[in-house]
């Protein structure tokens, strides 16, 4: 039941979160500021390297808001309120979780430089992802939603 409600989301996640980092890219490489071919592929590779890490951010985020949906309330019988939070919530949560493992490891390796700046990295795309994840189950609720007020072309 979960997936039926939400299979929209599974599908446009990874798509949302590659073209936000991707934008996310050419603001950073400043990408409109230089004429040459080189500029241009430079831009590209940002973008591409980006995207590939905001896919793997949107998908995390996506299973973690997809467990905590499933986990609190399997049956869909809470509020569609209940539901954008615990989404958020999770999503987030998935998120802070993939950056401490990375962090984890990275002090590990003896980069615990590298570890601190992962895990702040981390809290702020995860705060991101939570606002993105509870726009889109905000807006598959309404989706969800029996339409109550409609007006026939009777009246």
């Amino acid at each position: 039941m979960v997936i039926r409600r939400y299979w929209r989301i599974a599908v446009f996640a990874p798509i949302v979160g590659f073209l936000l980092a991707s934008a996310v890219a050419v603001v950073m490489t400043n990408g409109g500021s230089g004429e040459t071919e080189f500029r241009f592929w430079f831009v590209v590779r940002s973008m591409a390297n980006y995207g590939v890490i905001g896919l793997v951010i949107a998908v995390t985020a996506l299973l973690g808001g997809l467990a905590a949906v499933a986990g609190f309330d399997r049956h869909l019988t809470k509020s569609s309120r209940a539901r954008t939070i615990l989404a958020a919530v999770g999503a987030m949560g998935g998120v802070v979780l993939l950056s401490g493992v990375i962090g984890i490891v990275l002090s590990m390796l003896d980069d615990g430089l590298y570890a601190g700046v992962t895990i702040t990295f981390g809290a702020f795309f995860g705060v991101a992802a939570g606002v993105v994840a509870a726009v889109m189950v905000h807006y598959a609720e309404r989706q969800s939603r029996p339409a109550r007020h409609r007006i026939s072309a009777e009246s």
